[in-house]
């Protein structure tokens, strides 16, 4: 979460399942339309699914702080099928910017 920001820690989780849901889909463990059903469902429930200052350097932060608070692993979940999922400990930078950039391809509400 960042300083300041106009958003509650709930939502914020809301946003990061989004996100790691798009990550999912980048690695090819999850289809278009699973997405797409995630995104719905949640927008259905007014949840966001986007914020102003959801930045790539912000996830890489996050990312590097899960490392130290996680004895050395980033153990990211990732969904491979609703109500299924994996931790993962291999997500870059690059992979943190082309899922930021799919993201912006969403009728998010703000």
């Amino acid at each position: 979460m960042v300083p300041g920001a106009d958003i509650m820690h709930g939502e914020a989780v809301n946003v990061d399942g989004f996100f790691c849901c798009v990550l999912s889909f980048l690695r090819g463990y999850i289809t278009m339309d699973t997405v797409q059903r995630v995104f719905n469902c949640m927008q259905s429930l007014s949840l966001p699914t986007h914020s102003p200052d959801f930045s790539s350097k912000l996830a890489w932060q996050s990312c590097k702080d899960a490392i130290e608070h996680r004895h050395g692993e980033m153990r990211v979940p990732l969904i491979t099928e609703i109500g299924e999922s994996i931790c993962v400990n291999d997500i870059t930078p690059e992979e943190l910017d082309r899922a930021l950039e799919l993201m912006k391809d969403f009728p998010h509400k703000m």
